[in-house]
């Protein structure tokens, strides 16, 4: 079987796990040290039947870490059976207000052979007040510019980073950044705008850590909307590089889980 960690931080002194799960990691990371194995917490631990590691593989390698996992199969020659715990998505849109708009974003990075390639996810919930802010007054014509909200601005691009260990997204990291729509066409009252605009910020890869490296990212999407409804978004990133690391970024409005 294989192993299934939360993460570091989680399992340290400090961290939420019971001692007893903190007695459990030690005793498999004992037991793997003095068998010589890879002993690291960005691992697949495979453990045999009775619990004691049998194989670490490296998760930030992928092919070597899959033919290690087909060597324990060859090896144990597990029958098929039901799963421990069922398959299923590990993130889900949160309960928003009716009246909210639901961002899902995507990100990922360049890195090849490693988990950077894995999309990474997260989601934005716009309230009514916040949406709101990003349409024009009074009426919209072909041609016509605006800026969207900086303040709903700022919420949306303060995710624009690849996968990292750090997922704090506290916007006063953010130095400059710009959203600005221009009306494309309106039609039996339905605006279709496209988006143009930049983020510039700061972005620790690892939690805790002041070493922040330099991010930049240029936007481009696409709003539709009528007055007063809300708006459906779609924006991707042109251009876009945590240090010396490239990645890209997309958000769509999905539909959401309504509050009671």
């Amino acid at each position: 079987m294989c192993a299934y960690i939360v993460n570091e931080e989680y399992y340290s002194k400090n961290g939420g796990a019971p001692p007893e799960e903190r007695a459990e990691l030690q005793r498999l990371q004992q037991e793997g040290v003095a068998k010589k194995l890879d002993v690291g917490m960005v691992r697949a631990w495979v453990l045999t039947p009775d619990g004691h590691p049998y194989d670490m593989l490296d998760g930030a390698k992928v092919g070597p870490t899959l033919a290690g996992l087909q060597r324990a199969v060859e090896h144990f020659k597990p029958r098929p059976g039901q799963p421990v715990v069922p398959p299923g998505p590990q993130s889900a849109p949160p309960a928003a207000p009716a009246d909210a708009i639901t961002l899902h974003l995507v990100a990922r990075g360049n890195d090849r052979g490693s988990w950077g390639e894995f999309p990474a996810e997260n989601w934005i919930v716009l309230p009514r007040e916040d949406w709101s802010k990003l349409l024009p007054t009074g009426d919209v014509n072909p041609g016509q510019w605006w800026e969207l909200d900086r303040g709903v601005s700022a919420k949306i691009l303060t995710y624009f980073y690849p996968q990292t260990e750090n997922n704090d997204a506290r916007l006063d990291r953010i130095e400059k950044y710009l959203l600005i729509a221009r009306a494309l066409t309106v039609k039996d009252g339905v605006v279709t705008a496209r988006i143009d605009g930049y983020v510039m910020m700061h972005h620790v890869f690892y939690p805790g850590r002041k070493d922040a490296q330099p991010l930049g990212a240029e936007v481009v999407g696409v709003m539709t909307f009528a007055p007063g409804k809300p708006p459906s978004l779609e924006l991707a990133t042109t251009k876009a590089m945590h240090g010396q690391r490239w990645f890209t970024v997309a958000v769509r409005t999905v539909p959401h889980a309504t509050t009671r």
